[in-house]
């Protein structure tokens, strides 16, 4: 038991009644033992305590002078047989081969050992009191030779702790990678530290916690911990002592390279002995970029993944220009592979199944009615999934309040369950893999060709054995943009002849990305409803929030999350003016008075009379001097962003069954907004979900090739081409190559750490609570921006019937483009020029 002796003023005289517990039990220790190691030894307590207690009882009763005349007489016999008080203590303590084993010495030495006047005796020699009375300066003592040994004691007790803690501050070059940093946690290794039993430094960390702290700060209850320095002192001593106790400066420097730190920073922070060099930094890219790609390797012939890759653009800058050597502007591709590794295991999906389904559904093509028909059965859940929406935009404005509301409780508030929902949590959480980076553009049929033989090497998929294994039993998702997609679809109707399965590429499965399609849908909206500031679209949303950029379509920066943002702000100001206008109320506050079935009544009036293709075909049915364009165009983006907000929240939360039942909605409207890529890929998925894919193939697209999570909370859900897009981003920004050595090489190699780095820096914020600070981007409130809108569109009357008004302009004159699309696949040639283009003779030789 490890006792802090209480800290006291020199000015202080000495009370031997009340000196500090001692750290160690005496009094069941024997001191003589020939046992005795440096683990303590117990028995049952000396006959020389109770003697010495016996004595000390009759020695209180006699008065002061008696004492000390006794202890004079003593002294002078010790001079009359040549002996001092040093002499005979010498001699006493082990300091004579015959004093050692005399009984009556030993019988006495013993008596002194475990008595409790021992540390008493000490304490006096170390700090001797003032005579009662006396002002004087206080006496030296054995204060010198006192602390000298208590300081040679504490650093052979410190040595020994540090020589002993090699398993904690060993690291092994397996251990470089993702999973042996991020297995390190600082309240185990806290732990292990601070307390006896673990093989760790108990007695140092005591002294370190007595150290970091005054007497007045351990007081104070709010002090912060000091378990942080404390950890950092014991790993940086080891780290001086041994080069190769470095586990702690490894993981250190790995995270500080993940945050971008600076090379002299790194060899600064390693003179000090916090940290690995520079030098060492730059080797341990290797290291973890090699046992990334290994264990990548190991997986994949064990676990099902997706493989992912998208272009990428980085500016090359010199600072001394040649003619060999300019600044430039390159660019290539990079990849990324998926894993759920802890996942419940499956069965291989069977490529010889895969390809007769394939081959018998080329023979029935996707009809029109079987279109219509999936529509038609999504609309009853596209129903309920809007009324509720309508709901959460009243009950989540700060006017409503519902946290006062009295019946927030019933069921009317409840959200519908989910179509398929993917499961959550830890055992579903998906790892990314970079297989690395090019220079190969995938713009071309040839360029993708290349990167799919180079993918495969990296996966140590591309040996003889491996691609026969392959081409017979294995099936891979590739997903990518609409213009990967489309060219590895490409590239399969173009080795469609080739000697072997693996050549004819019938084991990939192209899926397009959602989150490409989630652009473009946002974009057809912003083509369909911008109109012009005079009228009551897009524009003049923009130019009443003042929102910069969003005036024409980009492909670059941040317009697509602004569109985004601005979609569901105009939509939500939208529907709570539609709540005022069915509700016939000035403030949304007065409906609190109404009962939950009441506020689901006037929900489906809205949806019914101002967001619905019936409410629109009502006004066209309305003579045309009658009809009202500005309350068309108003339940027209109502019915169109509700499908919107409704995929959106859908991939957020995982329900890949809301995903595929919007598939029919989306094929309407690219057909008839003039967007033939995303028709054609829209027609290729229902295709193969109708017609072309087994069970299996279709269950692992769903629950593997479309959504990913990286945390495994539930609503943290992203599509794969984003999470692709994350990749990209820390290749380009976070984790850059810069400088004259900048190259597709070095890429190459540091491509594979960039998920280790990122893991690291997360593992290691989560520990130290500083996630909180630049870790996420937090919304500035819309509530003002809303509450804007919601004037204006009350003020226009825009969900108001007004007959015969009209646009402003031919720009504001909205067309309904979701029927004209379902009407265009009817009676336009798309779909039969689709089918056309897909009819080729494919080979089933295998000739390897």
């Amino acid at each position: 038991m490890d006792i802090e002796l209480e800290e006291s003023s020199d000015d202080d005289d000495f009370n031997p009644f009340s000196a500090p517990e001692i750290p160690f039990d005496f009094a069941h220790h024997d001191p003589d033992s020939d046992d005795n190691d440096d683990t303590t030894t117990f028995i049952a307590p000396p006959i020389q305590l109770s003697h010495t207690h016996t004595l000390r009882t009759a020695l209180a009763s006699l008065p002061h002078s008696d004492i000390t005349g006794r202890v004079e007489s003593i002294l002078r016999y010790m001079n009359q047989l040549g002996f001092n008080l040093p002499l005979f203590l010498d001699f006493v303590c082990w300091g004579h081969s015959s004093c050692i084993t005399n009984h009556k010495v030993r019988y006495e030495r013993t008596a002194l050992m475990v008595s409790d006047e021992f540390p008493t005796i000490i304490e006096r020699c170390h700090k001797p009191p003032r005579t009662p009375g006396s002002h004087h300066t206080r006496a030296e003592g054995a204060r010198q030779p006192l602390e000298t040994f208590a300081f040679s004691c504490v650093a052979d007790v410190v040595n020994a702790e540090l020589q002993g803690i090699q398993d904690l501050t060993r690291c092994s070059d397996e251990q470089i990678s993702g999973e042996g940093f991020t297995s390190l946690y600082i309240e185990d290794m806290v732990l292990k530290l601070s307390s006896p039993g673990f093989g760790g430094t108990p007695k140092f960390w005591a002294l370190l916690q007595r150290l970091t702290k005054t007497r007045a700060q351990e007081k104070r209850k709010t002090q912060r911990s000091t378990d942080l320095v404390n950890l950092s002192i014991i790993f940086q001593i080891a780290f001086s002592r041994n080069q190769y106790d470095n586990r702690w400066a490894k993981f250190l420097t790995t995270f500080l390279k993940a945050q971008g730190i600076s090379a002299k920073s790194l060899d600064l922070l390693h003179t000090f002995c916090l940290t690995m060099s520079h030098k060492w930094s730059v080797r341990s890219i290797n290291t973890i970029s090699a046992n990334e790609m290994a264990r990548v390797q190991e997986q994949v012939q064990r676990l099902p993944f997706v493989i992912s890759h998208d272009n990428v653009n980085i500016p090359f800058r010199v600072y001394s220009q040649r003619l060999d050597n300019q600044s430039h502007f390159d660019s290539g591709t990079a990849a990324t592979i998926f894993f759920q590794p802890n996942a419940p295991v499956e069965p291989a999906l069977n490529n010889r199944a895969l390809q007769e389904f394939r081959a018998a559904g080329r023979k029935v093509s996707l009809s029109i009615t079987e279109i219509y028909d999936l529509e038609q059965a999504a609309a009853p859940h596209y129903y309920e999934r809007d009324i509720y929406r309508v709901l959460r935009y009243l009950i989540e404005s700060p006017e409503f309040d519902f946290k006062t509301y009295t019946q927030q409780s019933h069921p009317t508030f409840t959200a519908p369950p989910p179509i398929q929902q993917l499961p959550s949590g830890t055992a579903y959480v998906t790892q990314q893999f970079m297989l690395g980076t090019v220079h190969i553009e995938e713009a071309s049929y040839e360029g993708n060709d290349k990167l799919i033989m180079e993918w495969m090497r990296q996966a140590n998929l591309h040996s003889e054995y491996e691609r026969k294994k392959t081409g017979l039993e294995r099936v891979i998702c590739w997903v990518g943009d609409q213009l990967t997609v489309e060219r590895l679809r490409g590239l399969y109707k173009f080795r469609a002849q080739d000697h072997n399965s693996y050549d004819r590429l019938d084991w990939m499965v192209p899926l397009f990305g959602w989150f490409h399609l989630q652009m473009a849908f946002a974009n057809s909206l912003h083509k369909q409803y911008l109109g012009t500031n005079a009228g009551r679209g897009l524009m003049h949303a923009f130019s009443l929030l003042e929102r910069k950029g969003l005036h024409t379509v980009q492909t670059r920066g941040p317009f697509h999350q602004n569109l985004h943002e601005a979609i569901c702000h105009v939509a939500e100001a939208h529907f709570r003016a539609c709540w005022r206008v069915v509700g016939q109320v000035e403030s949304l506050e007065e409906l609190r008075e109404k009962s939950p079935d009441e506020l689901k009544d006037f929900a489906k009036l809205i949806i019914d009379k101002l967001a619905s293709s019936e409410a629109v075909e009502d006004i066209d049915q309305l003579p045309e001097e009658d009809r009202d364009q500005i309350l068309r165009q108003s339940t027209l983006f109502l019915r169109d962003v509700l499908r919107y907000i409704d995929l959106n929240d859908a991939i957020k939360c995982g329900d890949v069954g809301i995903m595929e039942q919007t598939l029919p909605h989306l094929l309407f409207r690219f057909a008839g907004g003039n967007n033939s890529k995303y028709t054609l890929e829209i027609l290729e998925l229902l295709q193969a979900f109708q017609h072309e894919w087994p069970a299996d193939v279709k269950d692992f697209v769903r629950r593997r090739g479309w959504l990913i999570n990286s945390t495994g909370k539930r609503h943290d859900f992203l599509p794969i081409d984003k999470g692709q897009e994350h990749n990209i981003k820390d290749l380009k920004v976070t984790h850059r190559t810069q400088g004259p050595n900048a190259s597709w090489d070095l890429m190459k190699k540091i491509s594979p750490t960039i998920p280790t780095l990122r893991a690291v820096r997360k593992h290691m914020e989560k520990q130290i609570k500083t996630l909180r600070r630049g870790a996420s981007h937090t919304d500035p409130s819309a509530a003002m921006d809303i509450d804007r809108l919601d004037d204006a569109y009350m003020a226009s009357s825009v969900h108001v019937q007004v007959d015969g008004r009209k646009a402003k302009s031919k720009a504001d004159e909205v067309v309904d483009v979701v029927s004209n699309g379902a009407l265009y696949l009817l009676t336009k040639k798309t779909m039969k020029k689709w089918w056309n283009n897909r009819d080729f003779r494919r080979s089933f030789k295998e000739d390897w």
